[in-house]
């Protein structure tokens, strides 16, 4: 009995998959007319303005401490809330902004924060200065969680309820903000 050698696999073409911040700013600079100024400017390690209500809009907390309470809090709870979409941390301003999900119906009714835009609303045009994914800019600005290009956002009634617990926790150790 003649039997057929096996032949060997036929090797295919190897597929580089690109790093989750390579995703990430590619889907930050499409909310843009000209995405290619914003990877641009993201590529010599500079901060790029990224239209707001595109794809999603910015809850800003003014108190940094505030805001970093409540990201650990929504990064503790992920497994029930979602994911946490990106955030950066704005030292110039010392607040803390939240990528979020939302529509132009979007309320926002908590204090020591602001809902930025969410959708269009005539002629304004609100922007967010985004450093570079997955570099280290050398402004007041940088990512506490990246863009990875899942689209992942934070859920506005999810950082809501964050907010409420981390303000009750920074009360209990003396911190009223």
């Amino acid at each position: 009995m003649i039997t057929a050698a096996a032949r060997p696999p036929v090797p295919r073409p190897f597929r580089r998959i690109p790093p989750p911040y390579v995703l990430g700013a590619r889907w930050l600079a499409s909310c843009n007319s000209r995405p290619e100024v914003t990877t641009t400017l993201w590529t010599r390690g500079d901060v790029a303005e990224v239209r707001v209500g595109v794809r999603f809009g910015i809850i800003r907390i003014h108190d940094r401490r505030l805001g970093n309470a409540a990201l650990g809090q929504l990064q503790g709870v992920v497994d029930i809330v979602g994911p946490v979409g990106p955030v950066i941390l704005n030292d110039t301003q010392r607040c803390v902004e939240f990528f979020v999900a939302c529509t132009p119906t979007t309320t926002w009714d908590m204090r020591d924060s602001q809902l930025l835009d969410c959708g269009e609303r005539g002629e304004r045009r609100v922007v967010i200065k985004c450093p570079p994914p997955g570099k280290r800019p050398s402004t007041g600005r940088r990512w506490l969680v990246e863009p990875d290009g899942g689209q992942a956002l934070t859920q506005p009634a999810s950082l809501a309820t964050a907010l409420r617990h981390a303000r009750r926790i920074l009360r209990v150790g003396g911190y009223a903000p």
